[in-house]
């Protein structure tokens, strides 16, 4: 089951991703990526079995936000800041959720399972999307162009130069312009290739294994030893004649 919740959160990452990055912008595509984002964070406190009852209270607030934004954007209302604050929420809280899920089931399981792979890999996602919304946050709040070349901060400049960034590529079509903005990318790019030289390839490195396993005298679960049973012999005393 944790493993269907692990796919099913890879996937609407994957497809957040996708709108965010090809999406023409304007009210339905904030009241899209608010829907998506929301959905989103449930499925990862349901995947890091995060109590019943915050789950509860996170799915109610998702929603209400949601449907508020849906509304704004028939309205005709802003609908960006309160998008932009969806995907905060998202990329603050489901990380942390996330990463208490894997270290769980890694413990309960004694190993690395498929389940694993798939956690790390959303936290990997989403690391690329919280950079994105703070560069578009610094963007906002400094009052000054976040990237050099005068481009727009929008949505998807800022999810593709975050991932071009965590993933070192560089191509040098977008780039910073503040000092702020060089030593977070510089951060980020540090904190991409570390995480994936370490918590990636060490879990994908140990894939099946269990703990215990070279044991042979741990036959019971839990790690406990089985006593071994010996064989009753059977002596007799010959009675000299």
């Amino acid at each position: 089951m944790l493993r269907q919740r692990y796919g099913l959160l890879l996937a609407a990452l994957f497809v957040l991703f996708v709108v965010l990055g090809i999406a023409p912008g304007g009210p339905w595509q904030d009241a899209l990526i608010t829907a998506l984002a929301a959905a989103t964070l449930i499925f990862a406190l349901r995947a890091g079995e995060v109590t019943p009852r915050v789950t509860a209270v996170v799915t109610v607030l998702a929603a209400g936000v949601a449907i508020a934004v849906a509304v704004l954007a028939a309205t005709g209302a802003e609908t960006e800041a309160a998008a932009r604050v969806a995907a905060g929420s998202l990329v603050c809280i489901a990380p942390p959720a996330i990463a208490v899920g894997v270290v769980r089931g890694l413990r309960e399981r004694g190993g690395a399972t498929v389940q694993a792979i798939m956690g790390v890999l959303c936290i990997y996602l989403l690391m690329g999307m919280f950079y994105a919304f703070v560069y578009g946050a610094i963007d906002n709040l400094s009052g000054e162009p976040f990237f050099a070349q005068d481009a727009d901060a929008t949505v998807a400049n800022c999810v593709y130069f975050s991932f071009v960034t965590l993933a070192t590529v560089g191509y040098g079509d977008l780039t910073a312009a503040s000092n702020l903005g060089h030593t977070l990318c510089v951060f980020e790019a540090l904190i991409g290739q570390i995480y994936l030289v370490t918590v990636v390839s060490l879990i994908v490195s140990n894939l099946g294994r269990r703990n215990g396993s070279a044991h042979p005298d741990r036959m019971m679960r839990g790690g406990a030893a089985e006593p071994m049973l010996v064989p009753e012999v059977e002596t007799t005393v010959k009675e000299e004649q």
